[in-house]
């Protein structure tokens, strides 16, 4: 495995020839000071890694040949989709990146009746797109050559009421109040869709309508916390138990 790693978003193949973006460019010839010959490894979400190897270098772009390609196989086999309420600030940013690298498989950001953060449909969009961004350098980090889907934002409400994508999860809903702990649960032969609230937990209505969507709910202790640390610490759980980290 090449110990640089970068995200290209074309199609690769072998003995092409192919311009690197000009974040990468940077990256590769400002911090990493690479030469013609150097190696490293570029992805593009299918699963592989392709060897590149510098054949042309200037001060405006860097050149390079796919010499080979091989596997990559850093998934879970626990397909987790966490649907998390809004979060405000950066602590979003903080989920996604924690998520990807505890081997989740998508993102549902939730719009719910306590989320702080409010967003119009450009705003909307701005976001995803960022967000796609975080995943994708999380991706780089860890090894991860196929890219975590992250969902375009949707009401609570009619996220919950088109259930058909995940009929035959296992369907868990954390809440403070009293309620099975998740350590206690036998471990799942299908998916898993994990909702968190966001500041200040989901509504009571909110968390009604989960249960009668057959969420059931969940939770690992006495103490409340953070909804950022909620997140990383229910996939932690559930990879230890369930997962690879098992």
């Amino acid at each position: 495995m090449e110990e640089n790693r970068f995200y290209h978003s074309e199609k690769l193949e072998l003995k092409h020839v192919v311009e690197l973006i000009a974040q990468t460019h940077i990256h590769a010839t400002k911090v990493l000071r690479l030469k013609v010959g150097d190696q490293f490894a570029l992805f593009n979400g299918d699963g592989y890694d392709y060897v590149a190897k510098v054949i042309e270098l200037s001060k405006h772009k860097t050149s390079v040949e796919i010499i080979d390609r091989y596997q990559v196989n850093h998934e879970s086999p626990l397909k987790i989709t966490l649907a998390q309420g809004l979060a405000a600030g950066d602590k979003m940013d903080w989920i996604i990146q924690k998520a990807v690298e505890l081997g989740i498989q998508s993102i549902q950001p939730l719009l719910t009746e306590r989320s702080i953060v409010k967003l119009d449909r450009e705003r909307a969009d701005k976001k995803l797109e960022h967000w796609r961004t975080v995943a994708i350098s999380a991706c780089e980090q860890t090894g991860r050559s196929i890219i975590p889907d992250i969902l375009s934002p949707l009401h609570i409400v009619q996220w919950l009421s088109n259930q058909n994508q995940i009929a035959n999860s296992l369907k868990l809903i954390l809440t403070p109040a009293k309620a099975q702990n998740i350590n206690h649960l036998e471990k799942p032969s299908s998916p898993v869709v994990f909702m968190v609230g966001p500041e200040g937990g989901f509504s009571e209505k909110e968390m009604n309508l989960a249960l009668s969507s057959s969420f059931v709910p969940v939770n690992f202790g006495k103490r409340v916390l953070r909804t950022e640390t909620a997140s990383v610490v229910a996939l932690s759980i559930m990879q230890n138990l369930w997962g690879d980290f098992a």
